[in-house]
C-alpha cells in the first residue's frame, strides 16, 4: 500500500492574509501613511514588498500550470519564485513534490529541508521527507522522518499511515508502532486503509505476544 503526499497548498489569499496577520499591531502617533516618522517612504520595505507580490505572482502562475499537468513549467515557475523570495514555504514544499514526481528525489529532499526550517511546526515537510525516502526503499530513514512530523502533529493522519508502512518493511512490531497504528484506526475514514491497519495490529500484537512468552 502506498501513501500520498498532500502539498503545502497554500492559495495567494491565504499568503497574503498571513502577511497582514503578521504586521504589528497599531502605531505610533507619529507615524503617517507611508509607513515612516518623516512622511518618506521607506524603500526597503517598499523593495520587500514588490519582491513578495513579484514571488507570489509566479506562486500562482506554477499552481495553475500544475493544474493543468504542465509540471516542467510549474517547477520553472516555483524555482522563479524562490529567486525573487526564497523564504517562500508554500514554493519550496511543492517544488519538493514536483521534484519527487519526477523521481529526482535528492533535489525533492533538499527543498523539504528547506520547507521543514521555514515552518518547524508544520508536519508536512518531514512527512514529504520520509516518502521520498520510503520510495527508494530506505526504510529506517523513512520511519525516522515520520517520527518527526508526529512530533510535530501527534495525529497527522498521513504520517501515521507512512510510520507503520515503514515499520511493516522493517518488520519492526514494538509498543511504539502499535500505538501508531491505534491512533491511525481512530482517524481513518478510507476503508482499504482500515483493512491494512488491522492487518498491522494484528501482526504487531502476534510479534509482541510472542516476546513476552
Amino acid at each position: 500500500m502506498q501513501t500520498t503526499a498532500p502539498k503545502a497548498r497554500l492559495s495567494i489569499a491565504c499568503l497574503l492574509l498571513g502577511a497582514l496577520l503578521a504586521a504589528p499591531l497599531g502605531c505610533s502617533s507619529t507615524q503617517t501613511r507611508s509607513g515612516s516618522k518623516d512622511g518618506k517612504s521607506d524603500p526597503v520595505a517598499a523593495y520587500s514588498a514588490r519582491r513578495q507580490a513579484e514571488a507570489l505572482e509566479h506562486i500562482r502562475k506554477a499552481e495553475a500550470l500544475e493544474a493543468a499537468g504542465k509540471n516542467d513549467e510549474a517547477i520553472l515557475e516555483y524555482r522563479a519564485a524562490l529567486e525573487t523570495k526564497n523564504d517562500m514555504f508554500a514554493a519550496w514544499n511543492n517544488l519538493g513534490h514536483l521534484l519527487m514526481k519526477k523521481e529526482n528525489y535528492a533535489d525533492a529532499v533538499s527543498a523539504f529541508q528547506v520547507a521543514s526550517r521555514l515552518q518547524p511546526g508544520d508536519p508536512r515537510p518531514e512527512y514529504n521527507i520520509g516518502l521520498a525516502y520510503q520510495r527508494v526503499g530506505w526504510a529506517q530513514d523513512s520511519f525516522l522522518h515520520f517520527e518527526l512530523a508526529l512530533d510535530r502533529d501527534p495525529v497527522y493522519l498521513p504520517a501515521l499511515r507512512g510510520a507503520v508502512r515503514s515499520a511493516e518493511m522493517l518488520g519492526q512490531a514494538d509498543q511504539q508502532v502499535l500505538d501508531f497504528i491505534r491512533s491511525a484506526q481512530l482517524r481513518e475514514t478510507e476503508e482499504q486503509w482500515k483493512t491494512y491497519f488491522q492487518r498491522q495490529r494484528v501482526r504487531v500484537e502476534s510479534q509482541l505476544s510472542l516476546a513476552h512468552d
